[in-house]
């Protein structure tokens, strides 16, 4: 293509300038995202047209909006498309000086399409026409997965309009091979594209819509496949003078280097590490005395990836003063007693046991056990 031509297009579309719909006629292309209020003009030689008639439609039938000498959709009038119901208004303040123009507010995906502002009594009775694009753009969702070939990268875009174009980026910018996958719902799409990498570092997925000039992503950090997962620290046995401590990690690549810090990041004296290989990877173990009270860390270092990772544990040596232990005793007691008394309470006022006047003792009555006073009612009753 000669550079002359391809510049003019060029200009021709990322102007949004008009361009030939059918003979005697000009379309605009407007474009908003969704929930923005979109504008539609037209007017009528800048003369007064309160009592004109002016009609907005949508692909040729769907009524938008209707005007007739001081009636329409909003105060009364008939016929309204219901998917613009309580959404279109004009501008009646300005009908005076012949404007015709409409907003529809929040704009939604299914609002795109060709739209015509006609003044049936007047020649040319068709005003204006548009190409409505309501884009919207939703952030791309990342989801990694291990795989046996590497880890799985997955991205999905939902409910994107116009089509977009989703592509899988390596930190350097250079496009994957990877199979998108649409789906067309009403005019909206979803897109799910995947593919599998072999290196660490940071990837991009990529949704880009040319006709709105809009592009975004969402980026994701790979890490290597055998870096290290948090260890696993354990205190394997205590005294009241010293903690054994230990710190294990399984299964990495390359080979880490292990520490154990204090909560000062100062390196703790440990034992020996024990390291064993299984097929390029690595288990180590890692072992430590300590004396003082504290969080003690153990680090995981993996150079060669530039990963680290740790895990921490607490240890305590003091011991639970001897007043905590008597008052915690005292308080024991207290409850006890108070619930003995507030059941002794609740029996007499049920009756289920007695006290007798003039001596110490409590008598107690059981339910099931019937009393002389029962017997009598009981033979006094009819059978």
């Amino acid at each position: 293509m000669d550079l002359l031509p391809a510049l003019c297009l060029c200009l021709l579309i990322c102007s949004g300038a008009a361009f030939s719909h059918q003979p005697g006629s000009k379309v605009t292309r407007k474009v908003v995202r969704e929930d923005e209020d979109a504008l539609l003009d037209c007017a009528l030689d800048g003369r007064n047209i309160k009592d004109e008639v002016f009609d907005w439609k949508k692909d040729g039938s769907t009524e938008v909006f209707f005007y007739k000498k001081g009636s329409h959709y909003l105060n009364g009038l008939s016929g309204q498309d219901g998917h613009f119901k309580d959404r279109v208004s004009h501008f009646p303040d300005q009908l005076e000086v012949g404007n015709a123009s409409i907003v529809i507010r929040k704009a939604q995906v299914k609002d795109s399409g060709n739209y015509s502002c006609k003044f049936p009594f007047h020649e040319p009775e068709r005003r204006g026409q548009y190409e409505l694009i309501v884009g919207a753009a939703p952030q791309p969702f990342i989801s990694l997965n291990k795989s046996s070939d590497g880890v799985l990268l997955q991205c999905s875009v939902r409910g994107a309009f116009p089509k977009p174009r989703v592509e899988w980026w390596d930190a350097a910018g250079n496009v994957l091979d990877a199979e998108p996958k649409f789906t067309q719902k009403d005019v909206s799409f979803d897109v799910f594209l995947q593919t599998t990498v072999t290196k660490s570092g940071f990837y991009r997925c990529v949704a880009t819509q040319e006709e709105i000039h809009n592009q975004v992503y969402a980026e994701t950090y790979v890490p290597h496949p055998g870096a290290a997962s948090e260890p696993s620290v354990t205190n394997l046995k205590q005294t009241k003078d010293w903690a054994l401590l230990q710190c294990v990690v399984k299964g990495v690549s390359p080979k880490p280097a292990v520490f154990w810090k204090d909560d000062s990041g100062n390196i703790v004296d440990s034992e020996e590490p024990e390291v064993t290989e299984r097929g390029g990877s690595y288990d180590v173990v890692l072992r430590t005395t300590v004396t003082k009270d504290g969080f003690y860390h153990c680090v995981v270092t993996q150079d060669d990836i530039k990963h680290e990772v740790s895990a921490k544990i607490n240890v305590f040596f003091g011991e639970f003063p001897i007043g905590w232990i008597i008052t915690a005793a005292v308080l024991g007691a207290v409850v006890v007693l108070v619930g003995g008394i507030v059941l002794i309470a609740v029996l007499l006022h049920t009756g289920l046991i007695k006290c007798n006047r003039g001596s110490n003792s409590l008598t107690s009555r059981s339910l099931d056990s019937p009393q002389p006073h029962d017997q009598h009612l009981r033979e006094a009753l009819p059978v």
